[in-house]
């Protein structure tokens, strides 16, 4: 169960509500210290959107050292099964864990990205 102080985090960047608590219970399932890193970087951001519409995502700015990190979610993600919607979130941070590049040089950023989230305990369902 996600805490109180991580549910007002996530909410802070507007999601359709479903996502909002989804990806609020898969953030409170990671490890601390990538749910650290994550809510610790300023320029993190989160977003989704209607595929369809016009849509304006925002962007963290980048600092001196790193570029900017955001996860951008589909809300039709509301008519899939809960497996594959904690799947695909988990899959997304962990690319912006990652900063969208794999585990070491030559490591195909895909199948990184779902080997973390498998690891967190969120495989990818067939």
């Amino acid at each position: 169960m996600p805490s109180d102080e991580l549910k007002h985090w996530v909410s802070g960047f507007g999601l359709d509500a479903f996502l909002c608590t989804h990806v609020a219970g898969v953030l409170s399932l990671l490890p601390g210290e990538v749910r650290h890193d994550l809510i610790s970087d300023p320029s993190f951001m989160l977003a989704d959107y209607e595929p369809g519409f016009v849509a304006h995502i925002p962007v963290g700015l980048p600092t001196r050292n790193r570029a900017s990190r955001s996860v951008v979610l589909k809300r039709t993600l509301r008519r899939r099964p809960e497996a594959f919607v904690k799947y695909v979130i988990a899959h997304e941070l962990a690319h912006a864990h990652l900063r969208n590049g794999g585990r070491w040089p030559g490591d195909d950023p895909e199948f990184a990205a779902d080997a973390l989230a498998a690891a967190w305990g969120f495989p990818r369902p067939y």
